[in-house]
């Protein structure tokens, strides 16, 4: 990744972690507190806080230093949840959120990202395939067919 793509991942960063004021009719949006996103997404508090310090999710802050996700995190968490349940690492996660947003065309900014994306897919492909003989095998085992093909 080069230096002038992470200073701009970094900016972007900066930029989302303003704070908000703690006053609730201050708030244009609804924003959810900890307890609550972890309610709406089925995550823990403890992996959401996991996820921040991965940089995977940037919460907006009260003045009192409270955690406010945005409507987009939810969305944003259970992406995150669905990745990470298919097998992509933490890192290739933030490198996937970092790169593909805002409808960025990753083959001209982030060939890192379609290389990772590659791999990725060979790895899940390669999965099922394991995955499919397995299940084949067991299926032997308990008669639900004549043999293997």
């Amino acid at each position: 990744m080069s230096a002038g793509f992470g200073e701009a991942i970094t900016a972007r960063r900066a930029r989302e972690r303003v704070a908000v004021p703690d006053d609730a009719a201050a708030r244009p949006r609804r924003h959810l507190r900890i307890g609550e996103m972890a309610g709406a997404t089925g995550v823990s508090e403890r992996l959401l806080r996991y996820y921040e310090s991965r940089g995977l999710l940037m919460p907006h802050r009260t003045d009192l230093g409270h955690r406010l996700y945005s409507p987009e995190d939810v969305s944003r968490v259970l992406l995150i949840r669905f990745l990470l349940d298919g097998g992509v690492s933490t890192q290739n996660i933030s490198l996937l959120l970092d790169c593909a947003h805002e409808g960025i065309d990753i083959s001209t900014t982030c060939e890192e990202l379609a290389a990772m994306l590659d791999d990725e897919y060979e790895r899940i492909s390669h999965e099922i395939e394991s995955l499919g003989r397995t299940r084949q095998y067991i299926a032997v085992l308990t008669g639900r067919t004549a043999s293997l093909a």
